[in-house]
């Protein structure tokens, strides 16, 4: 029937007249709907349902005042209508004034504890207004009413989100899911809520099932990203990086991520390209500088790494690992009191942390003051470049309590070099009174057990009922009071086998000047090119005699001049080191990468010239030609990153000249 057919005498049942109304409403003619009402009940007596639509169709028409005089009529004619009390709630919930919303919709509840909508606005309206807890118990109470009502899951699980309680989040999402397939946006909140409890396996599998349905949520990409580089998976995170520019190009936080994942795989000079890129648009990001210094430090450009750390510095002075990394580079440059500045900042915003303290440690041990050095070595057991274990609490020994009589149980640790090195420290125990057992690789037995005295030497764990303490090597320097004027055994405390010295002392010329070399260490860095020693080798009088072992003899078959080898003769008994310090000790002089030779020929007291890289391993110091570990040694020290040229000729004419 046509609004302008409606008839508004007594003849029309209320129930008619209300569903031609209500057609009105829906098809938009809330004019009509307000004209035709208003006509009907001046013939008619009122209806609370009639004023309850007028109050309808006013809000949509903005008019609040007469929507809520309609609500107050509904309710005067109907003192228990409860559907124009929630009317009325949200007439006041539009309006911000929610203490109002709240009394209304209460008031519709208690008239109706079934109603939905009205526990779901009240729900909200707390929500809006922080009180969580409340919203959270009416949204159960609803959901004990009609548990599939999806809203609630949602909105229960955006407010557990908001405080927090994830497990309860991921739950409610997931009961959203479990209704509607797809919801809002459901994937994406699981999402986020996975990868914050770090479960970044299901993190991306929703942040997959978001861009499914939302393809240009570039911030799924993104988040999925970075959840890809806590997995360790580079190459997926780079093609979401870039997903995530294709869609929206002034996401630039994806360019800072982009750096990081090439910086990870070592392409620096396109890490550096998407650093620069980050840094257009957020130039103070102090987190970038110091990624783009850390590349430089990485290439072994130390000036240019500083500047970087410095700006990083510059947006944020409190930033320990520009502290920290400015530190380490200076360290290299061998400016060592700018380093020890660096550490010392950074342990005043982390104090505890391992890597400064360690390497605030080594620069001091660079500086020769020992005894503050070696005490922050200690902090080698919680540092990621270290596997050492520390010793068990009840049998850390403290340095001073009488060790007489008492089973003093040292292991090993780090390299061939560290262990011939700081076995004379042993001795020391040993002196004190200590029964010593030393755990350490069996393949070192041998030559260990020609220090003159009595050791124990296992290669496994004791059986600990019967330790009274236990210590690592290194930290035998700390507890026994090491400083760079009372270190032990200078001249000399492992010896090489009699018989093997005879047996090796038949296969040399004993009629020239024999010279050990070893050129190859672990690191390049430390190592030496072999045609350095040309001008050496064609010397009258002297011979070359290569203690190099392994892959590196092979260098020899690229030179045109003579060196004695024995090709793979050496120690190949199964015990390190012996035949090599018998060799050593039938040569009249060694030279030598900074490598295990290097400390063996020490300990030997053999003559012993050690070549250094400009910067070398902490326990060479800096600026000195002689070393207190080893009386008879002297230190060469290159002033090039690489060109050993210098350092030979100053070789060459010591040897030629007889100035050993």
């Amino acid at each position: 029937m046509l609004a302008s057919d409606i008839q508004y005498d007594k003849y029309n049942t209320l129930d008619d007249f209300l569903e031609q109304i209500i057609n009105l409403y829906n098809n938009g003619k809330f004019k009509k709907v307000i004209f035709c009402s208003n006509k009907y009940l001046e013939k008619n007596p009122p209806s609370h349902k009639l004023y309850n639509i007028l109050g309808i169709t006013y809000n949509k028409l903005n008019n609040n005042k007469l929507a809520f005089d309609s609500y107050s009529k509904a309710i005067n004619i109907e003192p228990n209508f409860a559907v124009s009390y929630f009317n009325i709630g949200l007439l006041f919930h539009e309006q911000n004034s929610f203490d109002r919303a709240i009394d209304n919709y209460k008031k519709a509840i208690s008239l109706n504890p079934n109603y939905i909508d009205a526990m779901f606005n009240l729900a909200n309206v707390l929500n809006e207004n922080a009180q969580d807890k409340k919203a959270i118990n009416v949204y159960r109470l609803l959901l004990k009413k009609d548990y599939n009502h999806v809203d609630t899951h949602y909105n229960l699980g955006v407010i557990f989100k908001k405080i927090n309680r994830l497990s309860s989040s991921i739950f409610h999402f997931n009961e959203v899911l479990k209704i509607k397939s797809i919801y809002l946006d459901t994937f994406f909140n699981l999402g986020t809520l996975y990868q914050k409890i770090k479960n970044f396996e299901k993190a991306i599998y929703y942040y997959s099932q978001e861009c499914k349905t939302n393809e240009n949520n570039y911030m799924a990409y993104y988040l999925m990203g970075n959840a890809n580089i806590e997995k360790g998976d580079l190459q997926h995170a780079y093609q979401n990086f870039k997903k995530t520019l294709q869609i929206n190009p002034k996401f630039f936080s994806a360019f800072k991520y982009l750096g990081y994942i090439k910086q990870k795989e070592e392409d620096y000079s396109l890490a550096i390209h998407f650093y620069k890129k980050f840094l257009k648009i957020n130039p103070s990001c102090s987190e970038t500088y110091n990624n783009i210094g850390s590349i430089f430090e990485e290439k072994k450009e130390f000036v240019k790494a500083l500047n970087y750390y410095k700006n990083s510095l510059k947006y944020d002075p409190v930033n320990y690992l520009a502290h920290h990394n400015m530190g380490n580079v200076l360290q290299k440059l061998g400016e060592l009191d700018g380093a020890m500045d660096s550490y010392e900042k950074a342990l005043k915003i982390c104090p505890n942390n391992a890597e400064t303290l360690l390497n605030y440690g080594c620069t001091n041990l660079r500086k020769g003051f020992l005894k503050i050095g070696f005490k922050m070595y200690e902090n080698r057991f919680y540092s990621k470049e270290f596997i050492c274990n520390p010793p068990k609490e009840n049998l850390i020994w403290d340095g001073k309590k009488s060790l007489k009589g008492k089973h003093f149980f040292v292991y090993d640790e780090q390299g061939f070099g560290d262990i011939i090195q700081f076995s004379r420290y042993l001795i020391l125990l040993k002196e004190r009174g200590a029964k010593v057992t030393f755990k350490v690789r069996e393949d070192l037995h041998k030559l260990l057990s020609t220090i003159k005295i009595d050791i124990n030497l296992i290669s496994n764990y004791p059986n600990y009922k019967e330790i009274d303490f236990e210590s690592p090597l290194l930290s035998l320097p700390f507890l026994l009071g090491a400083d760079i004027k009372n270190i032990p055994f200078q001249q000399s405390y492992i010896f090489a086998n009699e018989k093997k010295i005879t047996c090796w002392n038949k296969r040399l010329d004993n009629q020239k000047f024999k010279i050990g070399i070893n050129w190859r260490g672990s690191n390049d860095d430390k190592s030496f090119g072999l045609n350095n020693l040309k001008k050496i080798a064609e010397l009258p009088n002297v011979q070359l005699i290569s203690l190099q072992k392994g892959e590196s003899e092979e260098d020899l078959n690229n030179i045109d001049f003579p060196i004695k080898s024995f090709n793979g003769e050496i120690d190949n008994e199964g015990d390190a080191f012996v035949d090599t310090a018998a060799i050593i000790v039938n040569c009249d002089l060694i030279i030598t990468c900074d490598t295990s030779i290097a400390h063996l020929s020490g300990a030997l007291g053999k003559k012993t010239w050690i070549l250094l890289k400009k910067i070398p391993d902490w326990r060479w110091m800096l600026n000195r030609s002689d070393t207190p570990w080893y009386q008879n040694t002297i230190l060469f020290r290159n002033t090039s990153i690489k060109n050993w040229k210098l350092v030979f000729e100053k070789i060459y004419k010591k040897i030629k000249y007889n100035n050993i």
